[in-house]
C-alpha cells in the first residue's frame, strides 16, 4: 500500500513556508482516526499571498508569456502529478473516505487526465477573432482605410479558487489548470477537511517550475483567510465550489469589489425514467450510481428518482432491494460499494433531513440509521424514500448523503414540471429509448446539463448550473473564458 502525502509547509510566492497558525488535524472519515496534520496560515500570510499573485500578474512574468510557454509549464506540472499517482489515491481515500474504485477512476485518474488536457485543449483556442462586422463597414466613411474589429481574450487577473471537500482534486485542478492556462495568478484555499490534495498541487507547481506568486496554496481551519479572498480589491475572481448557501454569502461579500463570480453551487437532480427505460438493471443502476459515487456526496448526482405511477410500487420495491444490497464499509474493501460520508456533522445532517422527510410524509423504503456492524466511522446505511409531495422536504433540499427519494408522475408534462420544481438546476437525466423525444424533454428542463441515458464528463465539456445552483460553467471552451476578459480592439489607417 502506498504512503499518504504529506506536508509541513505551504506555498507562497514561490516558497514552502512554515505556517503562521496553529496546525490542522486531517480525519480519515472511515476510522475517525486523525492520521496527520498540515500547517495553516495565518491572516498575514493570507494577505500575503495575495499580494504575491497581484504583483505576479501585474508583472506579466507569467501573465504575458507566450502561451506554448505556459502550456509547456503546465504539461510539466500535470506529469509531475502523474509520478504520484498512487500517494494521490491514497491520500484521497484518506480523507475524503472513497472507495477504492471511486478513488482511482473519479478521484484520481479522471484528475490527471483532466490536468493533462486542459492545457492542450487551451493551446487550440484563438487568443484573438475577428467581430462580425457587415463587409461595408470594415472601411471608414471616405472608404481609404480599412477597420479591423477584433475581440481579444485576456486573463483576468488574480483568482481566489475555494474548492470543496467531496472531489477535491478534481475541482482544484478545474480550477488551478484553466486559470494559470489562461494566464491567471491564482490563491488556492482547500476545505480544511480535505486540504491534502491541494498541497499536492502547489508542490507540483513548484517542481514544474511556475514563477513565484503564479499558485499559491493557503489551508486555514476557520473562514477569515476565504473571506478575505473573496472581499479584497486585489483579487478579481472568486471561484468557489460548494453549497449555495455559502456561496450567496461569498456573492455577498464580493459585491463590493464587483469581482468576476464563477460560483458552482449546490443541486438537486432528476433521474427521470419514461416507460421505455424501466427494464431490468435500470433502476437499479440508477440508485447504484448515486450511492456508491462518493456516499452520495456529489453536488451534480441524481438523486430524486421520477417514474411512471402505474409502476412506483415496483420501482419502489426495486430500489430499496437495490439499497439493501449494497456493502458498506472499509473503502479498500474492493466489495465495498458505499463509503462513509466526511464527518460526524454531516452524518448528523443526514440523518435529520431524512428524519424530517418521513415526518412530512416519506415513507422509508431502505436505511435511514447507522449501520449496525459499523460503530466506528461516518457511515449512513443507503436510504431510499418514497415521497408523494415534491414538497417534502427530501424533495427539496440538497442532502449530500446517501439518499435518494423515488416519486410518481402521471404524464410527461407533469415529470417536467417536477423536475423544473426545485431552487436548484445543476443537473438532471432523462432514460429513454426514443432519443428524439428524450431531446425533446431536455428543451424543458431547466439545468445546467442534461443527460440523455448516460453523461460525459471531461476536460472538454463544461459544468454548472442556472437558478440557485451557480454562476459560469467549469471546465472545457467555456470553462477557460471565464477566468478572462474580453477586450474590443479597433485598428485603422493613421489619420
Amino acid at each position: 500500500m502506498a504512503d499518504t502525502l504529506s506536508f509541513t509547509q505551504l506555498y507562497i510566492d514561490g516558497w514552502a513556508v512554515d505556517g503562521g497558525s496553529e496546525p490542522l488535524e486531517v480525519e480519515d472519515p472511515a476510522t475517525e482516526e486523525v492520521f496527520t496534520t498540515v500547517p495553516t496560515a495565518s491572516p498575514a500570510q493570507v494577505d500575503a499571498a495575495i499580494e504575491a499573485a497581484r504583483r505576479a500578474f501585474d508583472r506579466g512574468q507569467w501573465s504575458r508569456q507566450p502561451v506554448s510557454e505556459r502550456v509547456s509549464t503546465l504539461a510539466r506540472m500535470a506529469r509531475v502529478l502523474a509520478a504520484r499517482r498512487a500517494e494521490l489515491i491514497e491520500t484521497v481515500i484518506r480523507e475524503t473516505g472513497a472507495t477504492q474504485l471511486v478513488a482511482q477512476w473519479a478521484q484520481v485518474d479522471m484528475s490527471l487526465d483532466q490536468a493533462r488536457q486542459l492545457p492542450e485543449l487551451f493551446a487550440t483556442l484563438p487568443e484573438w477573432e475577428h467581430n462580425e462586422v457587415p463587409l461595408a463597414e470594415s472601411f471608414d466613411p471616405a472608404g481609404r482605410d480599412v477597420v479591423m474589429s477584433i475581440r481579444r481574450y485576456e486573463p483576468c487577473g488574480v483568482v481566489a479558487a475555494i474548492t470543496p471537500y467531496n472531489f477535491p482534486l478534481q475541482t482544484g485542478v478545474w480550477k488551478v489548470f484553466s486559470a494559470l492556462a489562461a494566464g491567471c495568478s491564482v490563491i488556492l484555499r482547500p476545505s480544511p477537511l480535505t486540504p491534502l490534495t491541494a498541497l499536492a498541487l502547489g508542490a507540483a507547481a513548484q517542481e514544474a517550475g511556475l514563477p513565484p506568486g503564479v499558485l499559491n496554496v493557503v489551508v486555514e481551519a476557520g473562514s477569515a483567510g476565504a473571506e478575505l479572498l473573496t472581499s479584497d480589491r486585489r483579487v478579481d475572481c472568486v471561484s468557489f465550489t460548494g453549497s449555495t448557501e455559502v456561496g450567496r454569502r461569498i456573492a455577498a461579500q464580493a459585491a463590493p469589489t464587483v469581482k468576476r463570480l464563477l460560483l458552482e453551487l449546490g443541486g438537486k437532480s432528476v433521474q427521470l425514467y419514461l416507460p421505455d427505460a424501466l427494464g431490468p438493471g435500470a433502476i437499479e443502476a440508477g440508485v447504484a450510481t448515486v450511492f456508491g459515487s462518493q456516499a452520495g456526496q456529489g453536488c451534480a448526482l441524481q438523486t430524486r428518482m421520477l417514474v411512471p405511477r402505474d409502476r412506483l410500487d415496483e420501482c419502489v420495491e426495486r430500489a430499496g432491494a437495490m439499497a439493501r444490497s449494497l456493502r458498506v464499509g472499509n473503502p479498500r474493501d474492493p466489495e465495498t460499494a458505499v463509503g462513509p460520508v466526511i464527518s460526524a456533522a454531516q452524518r448528523g445532517r443526514v440523518e435529520r433531513l431524512v428524519a424530517a422527510g418521513v415526518e412530512a410524509g416519506g415513507t422509508l423504503v431502505a436505511g435511514g440509521e447507522r449501520p449496525a456492524h459499523l460503530p466506528v466511522g461516518y457511515y449512513v446505511a443507503p436510504t431510499v424514500v418514497r415521497v408523494e409531495d415534491n414538497r417534502n422536504p427530501l424533495a427539496q433540499h440538497e442532502v449530500f448523503g446517501p439518499v435518494v427519494t423515488i416519486q410518481g408522475y402521471d404524464d410527461l408534462d407533469q415529470a417536467v414540471e417536477i423536475t423544473n420544481d426545485s431552487e436548484y438546476g445543476l443537473a438532471a437525466g432523462v432514460y429513454t429509448a426514443d432519443l428524439k423525444l428524450g431531446l425533446s424533454l431536455s428543451d424543458r428542463i431547466r439545468t445546467g446539463t442534461v443527460q440523455i441515458n448516460r453523461g460525459a464528463a471531461s476536460a472538454y465539456t463544461p459544468m454548472g448550473g442556472v437558478k440557485q445552483s451557480g454562476i459560469g460553467r467549469e471546465r472545457g471552451v467555456a470553462g477557460f473564458r471565464e477566468y478572462q476578459e474580453l477586450k474590443h480592439v479597433v485598428l485603422a489607417g493613421a489619420r
